[in-house]
């Protein structure tokens, strides 16, 4: 009897345990994607730029 109650304690720690990690990744993957939004945002704005300059030629006439 003793044993059924510690392996039920452990199988709920084991589940508390995973909820946490599963909420932690979550949080950690939503801060990935939102660092990727701005990175992406940049390299738009970047590119925007880019287009809009004139390259002159390097060959001497």
């Amino acid at each position: 009897m003793v044993w059924i109650v510690i392996v039920a304690l452990l199988a709920v720690a084991g589940a508390v345990v995973l909820v946490v990690y599963a909420l932690g990744l979550r949080h950690r993957a939503e801060g990935l994607k939102a660092e990727i939004d701005v990175t992406s945002g940049r390299i738009r704005e970047i590119a925007g730029l880019l287009g809009s300059v004139e390259i002159a030629s390097l060959r001497r006439d």
